[in-house]
C-alpha cells in the first residue's frame, strides 16, 4: 500500500518514457529525502534525462509534487480496497486487518511515515495545491472508517471514525518521532482502536 516504503522504483528502466523515469525517481526521492531537500537537478540526474524532459511533462516542481501526491493517494486507497474488501461482511475482522497492517507498515525497513503528513509539515501554506490532495486523501480514509463504524452498528459512528483516523495517523507519526521504540506504542494505539469498537 502507498504509505509503506517505496521499495523498487518502477519506470526507471530504459524502456520507460522520460516522463515515467522523472516521475519514478522524483517519487522515490521525495519520500526518502523530503521534498524541499530534492532539487530538479538531482531528479534529472538520477533519471538520466535532460532537464527539458522534466519541464515538458511537469510545468514546475510544484506540479511534479502534486502529481506525486495524487499517485500516492490513488495507490494507497486502491491498495486499501484490495486488501480489506475481502472482510466486507465481517467488520470486526476488517478492523483487525487494518490495525495489523498499520503495525506492520510502521515497523517496515525504510518506512518514512505518511507522505501526506510529511508534505504538510514541509508545506504549511494552505493554498498550496498539494494540500487539497492531502486533505482529500485523509477524507477518503475517514470515509472508509465511517463505513466500517456503520457496519459495526456502534452508537456514534462518525465519532468513532474520527477517533480511528486520529489513531491511524498518530501511529504513522510516532514511527518517525520514536524510531524503533515506536513499535510498542503503536501496538498500544492499535489495541485502543479495537477497544473503541467494543460495546
Amino acid at each position: 500500500m502507498a504509505m509503506a516504503p517505496e521499495g523498487k522504483v518502477e519506470g526507471k528502466g530504459t524502456g520507460a518514457s522520460a516522463r515515467e523515469k522523472v516521475f519514478a525517481v522524483a517519487a522515490d526521492l521525495f519520500y526518502r529525502k523530503g521534498i524541499h531537500a530534492v532539487g530538479v537537478e538531482e531528479i534529472v540526474r538520477e533519471a538520466g534525462v535532460a532537464k527539458i524532459s522534466l519541464y515538458r511533462s511537469f510545468a514546475s516542481k510544484d506540479d511534479l509534487v502534486v502529481a506525486y501526491l495524487r499517485e500516492r493517494g490513488r495507490t494507497f486507497l486502491a491498495g486499501w480496497d484490495d486488501a480489506f474488501e475481502q472482510y466486507r461482511d465481517t467488520p470486526q475482522a476488517q478492523l483487525r486487518a487494518i490495525m495489523r497492517y498499520v503495525a506492520e507498515a510502521t515497523e517496515a525497513d525504510g518506512y518514512r511515515g505518511c507522505p501526506f503528513i510529511n508534505f504538510s509539515a514541509e508545506f504549511p501554506d494552505a493554498s498550496h495545491p498539494g494540500r487539497k490532495v492531502a486533505a482529500a486523501t485523509m477524507q477518503a480514509i475517514r470515509d472508509r472508517f465511517l463505513r466500517l463504524a456503520q457496519a459495526l452498528r456502534v452508537p456514534e459512528p462518525q465519532t468513532l471514525a474520527d477517533a480511528w483516523l486520529l489513531l491511524f495517523e498518530g501511529a504513522f507519526a510516532l514511527s518517525q518521532t520514536l524510531g524503533p521504540m515506536a513499535g510498542a506504542a503503536n501496538r498500544s494505539l492499535l489495541w485502543a482502536g479495537e477497544r473503541l469498537a467494543t460495546p
